[in-house]
C-alpha cells in the first residue's frame, strides 16, 4: 500500500492523543471544497510523491513510546483493499488508530470495528441525503451512507460526525436536516470552510459562512448531540 503524505506529529487530528497522520491516495467522491486536491485529482495524484507502507511502519517503530496513535485519512482510505492488512500491522505496534472516512463503504467500516482494528472514526456528512449527488460524481451512495451512520451509532467505538460548511452548496436548512439524520450521535462538528487550497479553484474566491450564521445554526442543533461544536 502506498500513501500520498505523512504528517509526523499532530495534536489536533485525534482528540486527546499525540498522533501522526497518513494520507491515502484517491477518492470515490469529488468534493469541490476538498483541501487535498493532490490526493483526489487523478492528474495531481499521479505526480504526488509516494510513501510506501514499509516507510510508514518503520517510522512508527521509531516513534513507539512517543506517539500514541495513527490517523488514517485521505482521499478515502476505505477504497484500498490493503487497508485492513496495513492497520493490522499498525495495531501490532500498539498504536491507537483513527479512521477518517466518507462512509461510502459500510461493510469495510463494520469489519474494522468488529475486528477491533480501529479505535475512533470521524465520518464526514457532506450534505442532506438529497444533495449527496453533488459530491459523489453522480453515483448513488445514499443507502451506504445511511448504513455507515447506523453502524457507528449502534457501536461502542468512539466516533464523530462532521460537516464542512460548504458556502456554495449548503445552507442553514441543510444543516438542520443533517442534524435530524444523525440525531442522538455522540459528537457532531461543524467545520469552517477554508479557501486556501481547494479541489475546485472557484472555491478559492469564496469565503466561509459568517460567524453569526454558524453560531445561529449551532444553537438550533446542539441539543441533538452529546457534543456539538464549531471547528
Amino acid at each position: 500500500m502506498f500513501f500520498g503524505g505523512l504528517q509526523k506529529t499532530t495534536l489536533l487530528d485525534y482528540p486527546g492523543k499525540v498522533a501522526a497522520t497518513v494520507f491515502t491516495l484517491g477518492c470515490n467522491f469529488y468534493c469541490p471544497f476538498c483541501h487535498n486536491p493532490e490526493l483526489v485529482n487523478p492528474v495531481l495524484a499521479k505526480e504526488q510523491p509516494k510513501i510506501s507502507e514499509k516507510q510508514i511502519l518503520d517510522f512508527l517503530k521509531e516513534r513507539q513510546g512517543l506517539l500514541e496513535a495513527l490517523v488514517i485519512t485521505g482521499g478515502e482510505p476505505t477504497i484500498h483493499p490493503q487497508l485492513e492488512g496495513f492497520i493490522s500491522k499498525v495495531k501490532q505496534l500498539n498504536f491507537l488508530v483513527k479512521l477518517d472516512t466518507n462512509g461510502s463503504n459500510p461493510q469495510i467500516l463494520k469489519d474494522l470495528i468488529v475486528n477491533q482494528l480501529i479505535d475512533y472514526v470521524a465520518m464526514d456528512i457532506k450534505s442532506p441525503l438529497k444533495k449527496y449527488y453533488l459530491f459523489t460524481k453522480g453515483i448513488d451512495y445514499i443507502s451506504k451512507i445511511k448504513k455507515s451512520i447506523e453502524i457507528l451509532m449502534n457501536s461502542d467505538i468512539d466516533y464523530e460526525f462532521r460537516t464542512t460548511l460548504d458556502p456554495l452548496n449548503l445552507n442553514e436548512e441543510d444543516v438542520l436536516e443533517i442534524s435530524e439524520l444523525i440525531k442522538g450521535a455522540k459528537a457532531y462538528y461543524l467545520q469552517e470552510f477554508k479557501n486556501f487550497k481547494t479541489l475546485d479553484n472557484k472555491y478559492q474566491k469564496v469565503h466561509c459562512w459568517p460567524e453569526e450564521k454558524t453560531q445561529k445554526v449551532l444553537e438550533k442543533i446542539k441539543n441533538n448531540f452529546a457534543i456539538c461544536k464549531i471547528r
